[in-house]
């Protein structure tokens, strides 16, 4: 069984670095050049692709696209078997030292991963302080874990999520571009529009019209990385009054200013 010590990945590592048992890395994957062997790696891991995409197998094959998260426990067999050219994921690898520093095990990181509607901005914010590493980085991509996988709400109720939710994420996803209104999503929901108002954000950590820029913004991603449009195409088609109404919400959101993210 093939198993990859720490900071080792199928692909190239082009930026790493170790942070209090966080080992965080940027890694580059090309046709050409990258570990197809089915491996292990001895600490658990999360990675998130920003560029290109891959398909992996750990049971079954599956692909990963730009924006997805994985999450793999400490000798969790898996398998790169094809990866687009070039790809690019952003791994952070959780030595023992990090879950028994902090009160933390495996399956809480998981779940909490998995259930977390901030995950792919406050990676892309941990992208974005790798790339610029100062003084303050370190602090900061401590933080930006610690919300992505310590979030209270997430451990011990994962199972007990009022439905509610999932019909408010569906609606709002449905209808991006829609003007959505609390007696909207009371209908909806069967909820008091006060109780909704209250409750919104206990789940989704921002307001109902923050959370519908989001589904904007995440739809601009794959959008900058991979396609030809111009910054004012991309604007309006997801739903931005102008170039600089969407060049303001994509800095506010994930750090990065919309051309500054294309390049990285």
């Amino acid at each position: 069984m093939l198993t990859f010590k720490k900071g080792l990945y199928s692909g190239e590592v082009t930026c790493e670095k170790n942070i209090n048992g966080i080992i965080a890395c940027v890694t580059d994957y090309h046709i050409y050049d990258y570990n197809s062997a089915m491996h292990c790696h001895e600490n658990a891991h999360l990675s998130f692709m920003i560029q290109g995409g891959c398909v992996e197998k750990k049971r079954d094959a599956f692909d990963i696209s730009p924006g997805s998260i994985q999450y793999y426990s400490s000798g969790e067999m898996h398998q790169v078997i094809k990866v687009a050219e070039p790809s690019r994921r952003v791994n952070l690898e959780l030595e023992e030292s990090f879950f028994a520093q902090f009160d933390l095990n495996d399956a809480q990181a998981s779940v909490a991963i998995s259930k977390n509607p901030e995950f792919k901005f406050l990676m892309i914010k941990i992208y974005k302080e790798l790339l610029t590493y100062d003084s303050l980085s370190e602090i900061s991509i401590q933080m930006l874990l610690f919300q992505l996988i310590s979030q209270e709400q997430y451990h011990g109720q994962t199972n007990k999520l009022p439905l509610w939710i999932s019909a408010v994420e569906e609606y709002l996803r449905d209808n991006p571009d829609e003007k959505v209104s609390l007696q909207e999503l009371a209908l909806i929901t069967n909820m008091h529009p006060v109780t909704l108002s209250k409750n919104f954000p206990k789940y989704f950590h921002c307001t109902i019209g923050e959370y519908k820029r989001r589904i904007k913004i995440e739809k601009s991603l794959t959008l900058i990385k991979s396609s030809k449009l111009t910054l004012t195409d991309i604007a309006l088609t997801c739903g931005f009054f102008d170039q600089n109404h969407f060049i303001r919400t994509f800095k506010h959101i994930t750090g990065f200013l919309p051309m500054e993210y294309k390049r990285s």
